[in-house]
């Protein structure tokens, strides 16, 4: 293997991600912002004139149309370069795999498939409302991140609106994730992304590719053949899902979904009609001993469902920032957790427990402390007395506790976001000393370093 360039342009190379016949991918440093970068190199003078500026005209768009893109499921693209014979696309540095790996090597939950669908359908709605298709969704440019979140990269053969670069003509893409009218050569828009992502969630669903072979053998299934219904490949799906994934995979894009975003709510929709028994995602809720609340009566799936009278000034918007962290799941999530719920709180801290990432909990949280503030400004005031409401003991905090309590809620802060104090006085209610206390507080920290850190700055207070 070749010796690893000191340098390209201002970036300092400290590793070797990635190498193909166009270009590499390297691990890089930022010297002005002091952070790690991904620094993807092609060669402006591969040999072939002609190929050369096509490969750099693309590599130019694909910084095109990822840099006017920002979004927590999009890999961020900083900066394109040119240096000496390379052309570069400095880039966020993802720790993670691509998903293709994670399903060579293990099978895939149905709550980690609709998760990751759910976020994949976000990142595309969000791209092609900005006027970007990818063109080549596939797991390989799906990027699990160590938090368990998904990431999409390479928007190499991307189309921007405003381009005409291979917009027809070309055929461009993953064979066995290429929709029909990429194989015929024609203008795509955003519903071929979204018969590539129909693709990838069947295969996330059931464990297998609905087109898959030789090229040409894909190629006739892609234009000519409908794959078998997903819970006839995986029984233990719910029937609902069916309409939905082959909807997602007509042939005609007439017939398929006209965003990524109509998608999205289908599988939301699905998911909301379908069944208890199918809906063996969500891990039981703990059952909580309280006295009964009033409650109104609201239908999802046919089925009532009673929410207490206190959620129903925020249900709207709970429903609607659930749904963009966890996807099509958040309906069916709130019909199991929300009627027993004591409280608002109870109720966030058993939603935050099916959200994967730690940044996406905190993402959560702090819309959580929001939407408690804005809809339901009583709840700050009552959450002090709910447990004696609940019909459960609450312990009188001394002195000491209390002012160990105003030191540790700035510390919680800088962890999870404004819902800090709240939890703190929730805790207060339950630990009889400093350490539990501390250590109650700890609990809520989901990502290790700052848990660390917030238990190193706890003892030395």
């Amino acid at each position: 293997m070749s010796e690893l360039p000191v340098q390209i342009g201002k970036y300092r190379i400290d590793g070797l991600l990635g190498q193909g016949a166009m270009g590499t991918v390297y691990r890089a440093h930022d010297p002005l912002i002091e952070r790690a970068v991904a620094l993807k190199t092609v060669r402006r003078d591969p040999g072939d004139a002609e190929q050369a500026v096509e490969l750099v005209e693309r590599f130019r768009k694909e910084a095109q149309a990822a840099g006017r893109l920002m979004h927590p499921n999009i890999v961020a693209v900083y900066e394109y370069g040119e240096a000496g014979e390379l052309a570069y696309i400095a880039m966020e540095f993802v720790d993670g795999t691509p998903l293709s790996a994670l399903l060579a090597a293990q099978s895939c939950s149905l709550a980690q498939a609709l998760a990751w669908g759910g976020e994949l359908l976000a990142a595309l709605a969000y791209s092609h409302e900005h006027g970007v298709v990818h063109r080549d969704i596939k797991p390989a440019n799906l990027l699990v991140t160590r938090d368990g979140g998904i990431k999409i990269s390479d928007f190499g053969i991307a189309r921007i609106d405003s381009s005409t670069l291979t917009q027809t003509g070309a055929m461009l893409g993953t064979p066995s994730y290429m929709s029909p009218e990429q194989f015929r050569g024609e203008a795509i828009d955003g519903r071929s992304d979204v018969f590539s992502a129909g693709v990838v969630l069947y295969q996330l669903l059931t464990g297998q590719r609905p087109f898959s072979g030789a090229a040409a053998t894909v190629m006739q299934q892609v234009l000519h053949h409908t794959p078998p219904a997903p819970s006839s490949v995986n029984a233990g799906l719910p029937a609902a899902l069916d309409a939905v994934l082959m909807r997602a995979l007509e042939k005609d894009r007439e017939q398929r979904y006209a965003s990524a975003r109509d998608f999205q709510l289908a599988l939301a929709s699905a998911l909301q009609h379908a069944s208890d028994e199918d809906a063996t995602i969500l891990a039981p809720a703990p059952r909580i001993e309280r006295t009964a609340a009033p409650t109104l009566a609201g239908t999802a799936g046919g089925a009532t469902v009673n929410y207490p009278a206190w959620l129903q000034p925020a249900l709207p918007a709970l429903e609607a920032a659930l749904t963009r962290q966890i996807g099509p799941m958040a309906k069916l999530l709130l019909r199991k957790l929300a009627p027993a719920a004591a409280d608002f709180e109870v109720l966030g801290q058993q939603l935050l427990r099916h959200i994967p990432s730690p940044q996406a909990k905190d993402s959560f949280r702090q819309q959580l402390a929001e939407i408690q503030g804005l809809h339901l400004p009583a709840a700050s005031v009552d959450l002090s007395t709910a447990g004696a409401s609940a019909g459960t003991a609450t312990l009188a905090p001394t002195l000491p506790m209390l002012a160990l309590a105003s030191m540790l809620t700035p510390m919680l802060a800088s962890a999870i976001g404004p819902i800090a104090s709240i939890v703190v006085k929730r805790a207060l209610r339950q630990a009889t000393s400093r350490s539990e206390l501390i250590n109650l507080l700890a609990g809520q920290i989901d990502a290790p370093a700052a848990r660390a850190r917030f238990l190193a700055q706890a003892a030395s207070s």
